[in-house]
C-alpha cells in the first residue's frame, strides 16, 4: 500500500485499541529548517497535553519490514505512556510574571527558518537566529514552545527586554558544558607514543547540561573568552547540530575551508536535517572576542 493508505489504515487500527473518546486527525506541523512533517493527532475528550507521532517516521519502519500490529502496538504504547504527563492550558502563557523564568533562547539557521522568522522574535547572528522558547517541565517530562510576536503584544514587552531576560536566565538554567571528545564518547584515546589524542589534535564539544538546544551555548556571555587557556586566542567553531558545536584549537593546522567540507558532508549524511544548524565554519578570536565567519 502507498502512504496514503498506509496511514489511514495505521490511524483506524490505532484508533479500534484505544477507543471511541479518542479522535484521531492527520495535521502538517512546521518543523526546524523549514521541514514540514504529517502528525496524527490525538484529541481525548478530557483537555490536556497529548503526544503528536509523526507518521512517515512509522512509514518507514513498515517499508522496512516491521509488521502493522507491532507499529500499532508501538503506538498505543508511547500514548498511554505520555498522554497527559503535561498538563496544557491555553492560558498558560497569558501572564509573562508567570513564564519568564522559564523563557530560554537557542540559535537556528536563518535562511532555512527564514518564513517562519516572519512572525517569531529573533536576532540574527552571523547565519544564524537567535529565537526564544518557553520550557514547560512537569513530573520529568518537557515541551517546548516557541515565543511569538502575538506573546509580546499580550505581555506588553519588546522583542529587546525579551531577549536580555532570555540572555540572563538561560546561562544560569543551562550551564554550558565543555568535554573532549573522547570525553563525550566515554573512551580514552591514545597515540602510538602512548600519548592522548587529544592533547595532540584535539576536539572540544561545547553544548548545555542538558545536551539539548546547547549550541547556543557559544554565545554565552564571556564564555569562549574565558576558555581561551585550553582553545587559544583563536579557534573554530563547526557547528555540529542545533545541540552541540565543536570547537578546534587554530593551532592545530586544520584549515577553515576544510573543516567547513567536513561539516557539510557531515550534515548531509550523519545529522537529521531538522537538527541541522550550519553548514559554515566561525572563527573566534580573543582580541576582539568575537565570532567571524
Amino acid at each position: 500500500m502507498d502512504y496514503r493508505e498506509f496511514k489511514e489504515e495505521l490511524a483506524r487500527m490505532v484508533g479500534e485499541e484505544l477507543g471511541e473518546n479518542i479522535r484521531i486527525h492527520f495535521e502538517p506541523i512546521q518543523k526546524n529548517n523549514g521541514i514540514t512533517v504529517e502528525g496524527m493527532v490525538f484529541t481525548p475528550d478530557n483537555p490536556g497535553a497529548s503526544p503528536v507521532m509523526y507518521v512517515e517516521e512509522y512509514y518507514r519502519l513498515w517499508k522496512k519490514g516491521v509488521p502493522m500490529e507491532e507499529l500499532v502496538r508501538k503506538m498505543v504504547w508511547h500514548y498511554e505512556k505520555n498522554r497527559n504527563r503535561i498538563p496544557l492550558d491555553p492560558k498558560m502563557l497569558d501572564d509573562y510574571e508567570n513564564v519568564k523564568n522559564q523563557i530560554y533562547f537557542q540559535l537556528i539557521h536563518y535562511e532555512k527558518n527564514k518564513k517562519r522568522l516572519e512572525d517569531v522574535p529573533h536576532r540574527r547572528v552571523l547565519d544564524l537566529a537567535m529565537v526564544f522558547y518557553y520550557r514547560l517541565e512537569y513530573q520529568g517530562a518537557r515541551a517546548t514552545l516557541l515565543i511569538r510576536e502575538q506573546n509580546l503584544k499580550r505581555w506588553g514587552i519588546t522583542a529587546g527586554m525579551l531577549e536580555d531576560y532570555a540572555c540572563r536566565i538561560t546561562p544560569k538554567k543551562l550551564p554550558a558544558c565543555l568535554m573532549t571528545m573522547a570525553e563525550l564518547l566515554g573512551v580514552q584515546e591514545t597515540g602510538e607514543d602512548g600519548g592522548m589524542l587529544g592533547n595532540r589534535f584535539p576536539m572540544y564539544v561545547l553544548t548545555n547540561t542538558d545536551r539539548s538546544l546547547g549550541a547556543a551555548a557559544i554565545l554565552y556571555p564571556g564564555f569562549l573568552k574565558n576558555h581561551t587557556d585550553v582553545l587559544g586566542d583563536e579557534f573554530f567553531i563547526l557547528p555540529s547540530s542545533i545541540h552541540e558545536c565543536i570547537l578546534v584549537p587554530g593551532w592545530t593546522g586544520y584549515r577553515q575551508e576544510a573543516l567547513a567540507g567536513m561539516v557539510k558532508e557531515i550534515n548531509r549524511k550523519h545529522v537529521d536535517p531538522r537538527e541541522v544548524l550550519s553548514d559554515r565554519v566561525y572563527c573566534y578570536r580573543k582580541n576582539s572576542d568575537g565570532i567571524f565567519l
